[in-house]
């Protein structure tokens, strides 16, 4: 069984006590029979390691930290969070709105808190969050920076987590464009809404940024389509005729996928799907294309 390696922080790899070589977001690979159960391990430089047996259970319960992809021809893990390796508190940010004293601190993990009348409340930030501001939104409470936003109510429970372009905050939601992270550069235009308990999406418009699909040349058509059905966003234009009038039919086809990968052939393409908790599944599909558009689907 091949087993690829692959990791959000540059590592250096080892199997069984041996150095395996470096990984990053470039994958290495090995094939290896798990009844061997060698050990592998993922060193990062600023962070602890991530450590695991490789055996038949990676199909199912992904280690500490890795998220798992099931392939056509092995196992892909992917080691995300590395725990850390320097607990200093140190703070980051603290500001008072109204009677709530917001403080964002470090220490392992990057954290908020909430602390009003007596009462504190915890949250850990993702690792690419640097925040720089916090606001005020209704009853909620906005942190900002780096191109993300995130809200939270005043027990720290999370109700927004978003990248975005631009957004604008006033009484009644947030307007936001968002960037769509495809191919073909696009965004979209979302409207969050305030509620008595936290927030409700109102809005989701996908728009282009330059680019049209009528110029999506046919080495990223196949990819383009299967994004575009990912997010939402208009696919008919790069459908045959007789495609086009089985597109809803499509949909339900292909499923809920939540991701789009490449593959050796362009004409191939991976789609990811959720199977449990940091564990996912690449089911693979391959396009005929005549006449720039995509005549059929086989899966």
């Amino acid at each position: 069984m091949k087993i690829y390696f692959l990791s959000a922080l540059p590592c250096a790899l080892f199997l069984n006590g041996a150095y395996f070589g470096a990984t990053n977001n470039f994958e290495r690979f090995l094939d290896v029979s798990p009844s061997d159960r060698i050990f592998a391990e993922l060193i990062p430089e600023h962070a602890l390691p991530v450590r695991f047996f490789i055996t038949e259970d990676l199909r199912f319960s992904p280690p500490d930290g890795c998220e798992v992809y099931l392939l056509k021809d092995g196992i892909a893990v992917y080691a995300r969070e590395f725990p850390p390796n320097d607990f200093t508190l140190q703070p980051i940010l603290q500001k008072r709105i109204d009677e709530t004293l917001v403080t964002v601190f470090k220490q392992g993990a990057t954290q908020v808190s909430f602390e009003r009348n007596g009462e504190l409340f915890v949250a850990t930030l993702p690792p690419s969050f640097c925040v720089s501001d916090v606001k005020k939104a209704r009853a909620f409470f906005l942190l900002e920076g780096n191109g993300q936003i995130m809200l939270f109510d005043a027990r720290a429970r999370l109700l927004l987590c978003e990248y975005v372009a631009e957004y604008a905050l006033d009484d009644d939601g947030i307007t936001a464009l968002l960037p769509l992270s495809d191919r073909l550069r696009r965004f979209a235009d979302c409207r969050f809404q305030f509620t008595e308990n936290g927030i409700k999406q109102t809005k989701f418009t996908v728009r282009q940024s330059g680019e049209n699909e009528e110029s999506v040349t046919e080495e990223i058509l196949p990819y383009a389509f299967f994004e575009s059905v990912c997010i939402g966003a208009e696919f008919e234009n790069m459908l045959s005729p007789a495609l086009q009038e089985k597109a809803d039919e499509l949909r339900g086809f292909l499923g809920n996928f939540c991701s789009v990968t490449l593959t050796d052939d362009p004409k191939e393409i991976g789609l990811i799907y959720p199977k449990a908790e940091r564990l996912f599944e690449v089911r693979y599909y391959r396009v005929e294309i005549e006449n720039g558009k995509i005549c059929d689907i086989t899966g």
